[in-house]
């Protein structure tokens, strides 16, 4: 195979010994492929009504954080229910959806993606891109949907399976 995004990706998912390794793929083949300085992957447990971050390139400043409520709101009504993707290109737009845009901000994100993953017609967790303002237009969008679904449903099912093939700690 040749070293471009796509190949590289599904030898590195093959190949992959922890969840962590099945979503550095992905977030390897997202940031080769659109912007994206900060990238992220939430499970979303609706039973539970809980949220957990499992996944960030930059966990030192944005780190991999316990469970929280999920909270039902206009944004959970777009992504969740309706499993459609997220989009706030500027500052104003993220801080009026997500209450750590401060912490967004300082680290020179100031737009971001939030990408539905639907498993078994469930929304089963969220890609999230962030990067500079307006990095995400309607092109950008759709070259982010067209890229990476896929690639993140094959991921998060490799990491739920090596998650439960884990022995116990």
């Amino acid at each position: 195979m040749t070293d471009t995004p796509m190949p590289t990706f599904a030898n590195r998912l093959a190949v992959a010994l922890d969840g962590s390794q099945a979503l550095d793929a992905l977030c390897s083949l997202a940031r080769a492929s659109v912007p994206a300085r900060l990238f992220t992957v939430t499970l979303i447990d609706l039973d539970a009504g809980q949220a957990l971050r499992v996944y960030s390139n930059l966990p030192d400043s944005y780190p991999v954080s316990g469970r929280k409520p999920v909270t039902r709101d206009g944004w959970f009504r777009q992504v969740i229910e309706e499993q459609r993707s997220f989009v706030a290109n500027t500052t104003a737009e993220i801080a009026a959806v997500f209450p750590d845009q401060p912490l967004i901000a300082r680290l020179g994100c100031d737009a971001v993606v939030n990408l539905p993953i639907v498993l078994g017609g469930r929304t089963v967790a969220t890609v999230n891109l962030l990067d500079r303002a307006h990095s995400y237009p309607a092109e950008t969008l759709t070259r982010i949907e067209d890229t990476l679904l896929l690639p993140a449903m094959a991921a998060l099912a490799v990491y739920t399976v090596l998650a439960r093939s884990a022995p116990d700690r």
